[in-house]
């Protein structure tokens, strides 16, 4: 059910009324009937649709064919759906567009109707040229080819082979380098480990990815090599340079040496909050997070990627009614259900922490997020040096604040095995130093009074400690010195 009602909604908001394959006239049909159900978020199982169909309780077959039917029709329907230039790159609604019109072509050089395909397909080519599609090119070309051979036109033939070598060439290298950007960036996706371990790896595949740019001129390499050099700084902590690369990256776009149809102005707007996220410039992030998130479909993948951010930003700012409103319309939208399951899983970790947050300020209703539970947490903790530090700082804090324990010493002990097995070096100074905090706390058998007065010179390190790149530890859900106060709270509050 939830698969069909995904589809429902994505053809209503998507498809035109005018080609629709459900006929939404015919209210009297069993197909209008459950379309009608599901785009009214009237049915949430198939139990409840079968219910009000047939007035039954169980599943008959009649509803599992009646259910395949308008399944079937919806898939068909995605062939007509209309993507909008605002919301979506030029290159993505134009490959979209190109595909449709070669299946059109096929079909019609199936049927024998040779001079209809080529028209098709030379749309289909004018389109993709237009848009640097060279993989669309090719594919048009050898269709073109194919109607040349099939209607014996040997000078057709031939000059859509001249253009084919051409095309070749480029979608070769253009291969390449997806597969040199597809690796290095599986690998970056990894946990802190991996990725530190392949970060001096990266510079080499820049290397490449440039020189076959420079080759080719295509937009397709550039795109990746922008995007590339974009998450090595990120993981090297140099948030002025992307700055810097994206500017660069607009002046070539100016200049015409990179399509408009390749130029990803959302994925940059997403960057650039980002930046002013982990420079912790957070009330200029706040504001362009305002003013870019209008750029992206509400409850799309993107659009959850880049309220993360938001979130971070208002989290980090201590705006925490605003944290509770994004929140709570993140979590509140079946589109969450799209998402992979580490992403469900740290969207559940900042719920935690908010909650945490909320309860700490007394605000007068956390109904809209402790009422909210994604998922369980399965994947971050095997992150030792990502996300299970963070999860490790909730569960202290969470237990600290727990008047019914008396015992913390196994906390203690599980504290110092991780601080000795993972946090070592300059880059993991921030997690370490809050850590020994917390072991503060317990040694002084969590006396608010003498915590404050003895961690003062640890918190005086953790102001000027640097947060580090993103290949070895993950952005601070809250910032230390905001959780220190709330631990500090939280010990009056048991006294």
């Amino acid at each position: 059910m939830e698969e069909l009602s995904r589809l429902i909604h994505l053809v209503v908001e998507r498809g035109s009324k005018s080609s629709m394959f459900v006929n939404q006239q015919d209210e009297e049909s069993l197909e209008t009937k459950l379309f009608n159900l599901v785009k009214q978020n009237q049915v949430t199982t198939d139990q409840d649709a079968a219910s009000l169909l047939y007035g039954k309780n169980t599943l008959p077959a009649s509803y599992r064919m009646l259910k395949s039917r308008l399944r079937k029709k919806l898939f068909n329907q995605l062939h007509f759906l209309k993507f909008p230039t605002g919301k979506y790159r030029g290159s993505v609604i134009h490959r979209y567009e190109c595909d449709g019109l070669l299946l059109e072509a096929q079909s019609l050089m199936l049927g024998g109707e040779l001079k209809m395909a080529g028209k098709v397909i030379d749309q289909a080519l004018n389109i993709a040229k237009s848009s640097e599609l060279n993989s669309i090119i090719v594919r048009a070309l050898e269709l073109k080819q194919s109607v040349s051979l099939m209607a014996a036109d040997q000078k057709a033939y031939g000059t859509a082979d001249v253009e084919l070598q051409k095309y070749y060439e480029i979608e070769s290298r253009e291969r390449k380098a997806t597969k040199l950007f597809g690796r290095a960036s599986m690998e970056l996706n990894q946990g802190v480990l991996v990725r530190s371990q392949f970060l001096s790896k990266v510079p080499m595949v820049l290397k490449e990815l440039y020189a076959l740019w420079q080759e080719t001129n295509s937009s397709l390499i550039f795109e990746a090599y922008h995007i590339l050099s974009i998450h090595f700084l990120e993981l090297t902590g140099d948030y002025e340079a992307i700055h810097q690369t994206i500017e660069r990256a607009e002046l070539l776009l100016n200049e015409g040496k990179v399509s408009p149809a390749w130029f990803n102005h959302r994925y940059n707007s997403f960057i650039k909050v980002y930046a002013l996220l982990q420079t912790r410039q957070f009330e200029q992030g706040i504001e362009q997070a305002e003013q870019y998130i209008k750029h992206f479909t509400a409850y799309s993948l993107n659009w959850y990627a880049f309220q993360e951010n938001y979130l971070l930003l208002a989290l980090h700012s201590q705006k925490l009614e605003l944290a509770t409103e994004l929140i709570g319309s993140c979590l509140s939208n079946l589109g969450v259900n799209k998402l992979q399951s580490s992403a469900k899983e740290r969207w559940e970790l900042y719920r935690r922490y908010l909650l945490l947050s909320v309860k700490h300020q007394r605000l007068k209703s956390t109904d809209q997020i402790s009422n909210i539970f994604l998922t369980e947490l399965t994947a971050l903790p095997k992150d030792k040096e990502g996300f299970n530090l963070s999860l490790l700082v909730l569960d202290a804090i969470e237990l600290l604040s727990n008047p019914n324990l008396d015992d913390y010493e196994p906390l203690a002990e599980r504290i110092r095995k991780y601080i000795s097995k993972y946090l070592r070096g300059e880059k993991a100074e921030r997690g370490r130093l809050f850590l020994r905090m917390l072991l503060l706390v317990i040694k002084e058998g969590l006396d608010p009074a003498q915590s404050r007065e003895k961690g003062e010179r640890l918190l005086e390190k953790l102001s000027v400690a640097l947060p580090p790149g993103d290949a070895f530890a993950e952005v601070e859900i809250v910032p230390y010195e905001h959780l220190w106060e709330l631990v500090l709270n939280l010990l009056e509050r048991r006294r």
